[in-house]
């Protein structure tokens, strides 16, 4: 009695190509993941399998990464493999080549994961897993012998620009929200040739005491740009702390509350450890958000360290992006004018 029914189709495709199985199977499990990473959406019980809403797939989902031009990445994870089956039925190296494009996609979400969002998705690892298994397959499978070697390196070209074509618009895109970032925690104009970098940390006494000298120049000085910048005293428990809340006021409520923010922050430096207690468990939980804060700090650390910052509070005057003048320790407001008179342009007072 001869096969029936698809049991039959698949058993005959099995022995005349295994490979094809092989890769339809593969393709199925990536389809199920796909389908699985949609429900999560809206099914808990999906989201619960994963880990629950404080899971990685859950923090993965809550990111802007989720999607592409609106679209979420389980229905462009659907419409890939659907394009891929039809593309293999026709053409087996070309199919191959579209491999590498996925591939090189797929490397670069998991980059997201690891270095920006800093969260791990099951669903996605295993869509990367089994997107990689089909290279694989595809790689030593696909290909006609001759020419072989020039087919397989146009598929690791194509991985290589796909993964560059994701990767060099999200860094663009990841500097522009830093530099953005880097205007809420500020005052006056960006645009000013004239600007003062102040580096302090929240539980520095000094700091404390050179804020109102900060606030006359911001009020005297209107022309200059005012940058504050973070600079976390080695020992000081509480200031990685009080950084991280107050660049989350930053990042979710603006400059104003900001620097409301800063300004109770050094106001009640003695109750500080009370003060965050209470507020610490209202900040979102938010990967993207600590991300922007961790390159924030992280790009004053590095100002610091060109700047040659042991200590706070240091101030930095620049004109024109050259800097001038660099104060170090809370210098007092009459000490510093005839400095600030200078990179204004002012005339001295007789």
């Amino acid at each position: 009695m001869g096969d029936n029914g698809a049991s039959g189709v698949w058993r005959k495709l099995w022995r005349e190509d295994k490979v094809a199985v092989a890769f339809y199977a593969l393709a199925v499990v990536g389809i199920i993941v796909c389908v699985l990473t949609e429900l999560e959406r809206v099914f808990p019980a999906i989201e619960t399998l994963c880990g629950g809403p404080n899971s990685g797939c859950s923090a993965v989902k809550k990111t802007s990464f989720s999607s592409l031009f609106g679209v979420s990445l389980g229905i462009w994870g659907l419409a890939s493999y659907a394009f891929w089956m039809i593309l293999y039925r026709f053409s087996r190296p070309l199919a191959g080549l579209y491999g590498g494009i996925l591939l090189g996609a797929e490397i670069y979400f998991v980059y997201l994961q690891f270095f920006v969002i800093q969260a791990i998705c099951n669903l996605c690892m295993a869509q990367f897993a089994v997107v990689a298994l089909i290279n694989a397959l595809l790689f030593f499978t696909a290909y006609p012998a001759r020419r072989g070697l020039a087919w397989r390196a146009g598929f690791v070209a194509l991985a290589a620009v796909s993964f560059a074509a994701f990767y060099m618009p999200a860094k663009a895109q990841a500097q522009k929200e830093v530099a953005s970032f880097e205007s809420i925690t500020s005052w006056g104009d960006s645009k000013s040739p004239y600007r003062m970098e102040v580096f302090s940390d929240y539980e520095c006494s000094h700091c404390k005491h050179f804020e109102p000298t900060v606030e006359k120049i911001m009020k005297d000085y209107p022309e200059i740009y005012v940058v504050f910048r973070d600079f976390i005293i080695q020992g000081h428990k509480l200031s990685p702390l009080a950084t991280a809340y107050a660049g989350s006021v930053a990042y979710y409520q603006g400059r104003e509350m900001y620097m409301k923010t800063r300004t109770e922050l050094f106001e009640k430096q003695d109750q500080l450890k009370s003060l965050l207690s209470m507020r610490l468990p209202m900040m979102k939980e938010d990967k993207v958000m600590e991300a922007a804060v961790d390159a924030k700090i992280k790009a004053d650390k590095e100002r610091a360290d060109d700047l040659k910052v042991e200590g706070t509070p240091t101030s930095a005057l620049v004109k024109n992006g050259e800097t001038i003048k660099v104060f170090r320790g809370a210098e007092t407001y009459d000490h510093m004018k005839p400095e600030l008179d200078k990179l204004v342009g002012r005339a001295p007072r007789q």
